[in-house]
């Protein structure tokens, strides 16, 4: 059978070689960006077991070292700050470093190394006291390799090792004898769920677009299909002969697709996401995950292909003569609306556990999904009302063409319709910058015990002298003092901001003093990564838009040679035929597109609603949209010489 398969496939032509050329080129793009959404979730978890060492789990008795993390600041950076104290002599010596630091000693990450180069001791090195720098830190100590982060040796009875941080992001200093089983850092929890519905929103139109493949020029397939059965062949020969044919072409596409993403990993790596680009390993999802997604793509397309051979089983005779199929029915508008509903009311009623956000996320991918199986029935009800108003012979082909055979017009325009609708799920996310800059006067702020207020307030002002004016107050307007604590605050010019930050946070034990607008520095970061994971997701659904519309257009001009040749025999221009096969693209594009992204709109408005919106994510959403129905109309245009090929070639088919 695999011999018939192939056979069949050799001598019908350039034209069968090349649909299943096509099939294998659209299950490689598939499973590229397939690969992709399943290796991110594994990124960010690989950066979040890098960053557990620095939470360690206190140890109850016969501890070997103190450690306590800190946020410091510098310019407008953030500098991760880890403090450690050896307590014996075997003190466990941190990932990243050959040694456990001295006291004095301070080991940086090859980042702040270079964010620092230059800098003078007393905007930095100053608050640790009499220290210089050890050396770099490894990459087994670091989230991503931009990450800032500054490891200072200190000794036991130092006070920044005995006193406690207030900040909710630091760690008081605890007593451990290892650093295994510690707790990643919690903003790595929240990207990870963030990457979840970013594989989502890839996965989903890249297996549609899979499962398309298995459909492309499946005019020529079912007839040669049903001629087979009309001269013996059984239903389970047929079957067997379409998995055959369909699957290795899928197969070969699938380890192609595969090979390009191992090639194109380093590529990937260079997405900035939280401050960095990515260590190439972490994209490795593992051999495991690799091979399921690589096996997975060839089973969704064999199964696409056998839902398809309904008709050619059922009534082969019907596809010889081309019966007109039955119309489509509502059901589907129905499980769309459904499944819509259930994810706007979830999105309310539910919690923030993560079954919750696991729930709303199958419940969102199922919606999405479901945008390709109401597209066909759109397309159809827009054909026929095309029909009914036609005033020219391009607009009555387009029409009767999208009223006809909606399945094969809806794989033209889906990708575009998947696209818009998630541009307009997560585009409209409020994402604004705050600026961090330097202002003329600045005022700094430290939180420290109320015992020791008013002495540390001495100190601080003797240590700065006439350069600061310093108070001790209940509240600085940004930073209000906890039961048992105080705020000390000082002002100074913004030119003197890190040397006077500095003395501040050699003077005074636990958090490092900060700015008002510090604060905001960790919230750029987050948001600058999600606009950078919104552009990314939009420039995948949308390059998978413009390819699929690309190989959908060449499929159904091979898929409609004879109806083209015929039509051209007949005296229709091929200015009218390639005028009616743009139409059957665009007039879908903007009445589909538009109400996908609409769609798309409301149905997150409950969620985003409450965040408000912003000037950048309309930005956004408009480049990318008219960025991708360009280039989808560009894609569509390449099928062009294929069309006049197909219609000046009056010879038998092979086939």
């Amino acid at each position: 059978m695999t011999e018939l398969a192939w056979r069949l496939t050799r001598l019908g032509g350039r034209r069968a070689l090349l649909s299943t050329g096509l099939t294998a080129l659209a299950v490689a793009v598939a499973t590229l960006l397939l690969q992709f959404a399943v290796a991110g979730n594994f990124a960010f978890a690989e950066r979040a077991d890098r960053t557990s060492w620095r939470e360690p789990v206190a140890a109850e008795t016969d501890a070997s070292a103190i450690i306590a993390t800190a946020a410091d600041h510098f310019g407008g950076a953030t500098v991760t700050r880890v403090d450690l104290a050896a307590l014996t002599d075997d003190a466990p010596v941190p990932p990243g470093l050959d040694a456990f630091p001295a006291p004095g000693e301070v080991w940086l990450s090859p980042a702040a190394a270079d964010l620092l180069d230059g800098a003078p001791a007393a905007d930095f090195l100053a608050r640790y006291g009499d220290a210089h720098v050890a050396g770099e830190l490894g990459e087994a100590a670091l989230a991503h390799p931009n990450e800032l982060v500054a490891v200072v040796g200190r000794d036991d009875d130092d006070p920044a090792m005995t006193t406690d941080r207030y900040n909710a992001d630091a760690v008081s200093p605890r007593a451990f004898d290892a650093y295994t089983g510690g707790t990643p850092d919690t903003v790595y929890g929240f990207y990870q769920i963030l990457m979840a519905l970013a594989a989502v929103l890839m996965a989903v139109p890249a297996a549609v677009f899979g499962a398309a493949a298995a459909r492309l020029t499946v005019s020529r397939r079912d007839e040669r299909l049903a001629a087979l059965r009309l001269i013996g062949a059984t239903p389970a020969q047929v079957v067997r002969l379409t998995l055959i044919e369909t699957t290795l072409a899928a197969a070969a596409g699938s380890l192609v697709g595969t090979v390009a993403w191992l090639l194109s990993t380093p590529l990937f790596a260079l997405i900035p996401i939280d401050g960095g680009r990515w260590y190439v390993a972490d994209l490795w999802a593992g051999a495991p995950w690799t091979a399921a997604v690589a096996v997975a793509v060839p089973v969704l397309v064999a199964v696409s292909a056998l839902i398809g051979l309904r008709s050619v089983v059922i009534s082969p005779l019907g596809v010889a003569r081309r019966v007109k199929p039955k119309g489509l029915k509502t059901i589907r508008v129905v499980v769309f609306a459904v499944l819509a509903f259930a994810f706007m009311v979830g999105s309310q009623a539910m919690g923030g556990s993560m079954v919750a956000v696991a729930v709303m996320l199958v419940l969102f991918g199922g919606t999405l999904a479901a945008v390709n199986l109401v597209g066909p029935w759109i397309v159809q009800r827009l054909g026929k009302v095309l029909a009914r108003t036609a005033r020219t012979p391009a607009r009555l082909l387009a029409a009767r063409r999208l009223a006809e055979d909606p399945r094969s017009a809806w794989r033209a325009v889906s990708g575009v319709a998947i696209a818009g609708f998630i541009a307009g799920s997560v585009a409209m996310f409020p994402m604004v910058i705050t600026d961090t800059d330097v202002q003329e006067t600045e005022t700094i702020a430290a939180m420290v015990p109320a015992d020791d207020a008013e002495a540390l307030a001495a100190d601080l002002t003797a240590a700065l002298g006439a350069g600061a004016e310093v108070a001790v107050v209940e509240s600085s307007g940004f930073l209000t003092a906890d039961d048992g604590a105080a705020v000390i605050e000082a002002t100074a010019a913004g030119a003197d901001l890190e040397s006077v930050r500095s003395t501040m946070t050699a003077v005074l034990p636990g958090d490092p003093p900060e700015r008002e607008i510090d604060s905001s520095i960790m919230s750029n970061r987050l948001i600058g990564s999600v606009r950078t994971g919104v552009t990314v997701v939009l420039a995948v659904v949308f390059a998978t838009a413009a390819v699929s519309a690309a190989i959908s257009a060449i499929g159904s001009v091979l898929d409609r040679r004879q109806t083209y040749r015929l039509l051209h025999l007949a005296g229709t221009p091929q200015q009218v035929l390639d005028r009616a096969r743009r139409q059957e693209t665009v007039l879908p594009l903007a009445f589909i597109g538009g109400a996908s992204i609409l769609t798309g709109m409301i149905l997150t408005f409950p969620v985003i609603g409450a965040m408000g919106f912003d000037a950048s994510g309309l930005l956004i959403l408009t480049a990318t949209v008219a960025l991708g129905v360009t280039a989808v109309i560009a894609a569509g245009s390449l099928s062009r010489p294929l069309l006049r090929s197909a219609m000046l070639d009056v010879s038998p088919r092979p086939d």
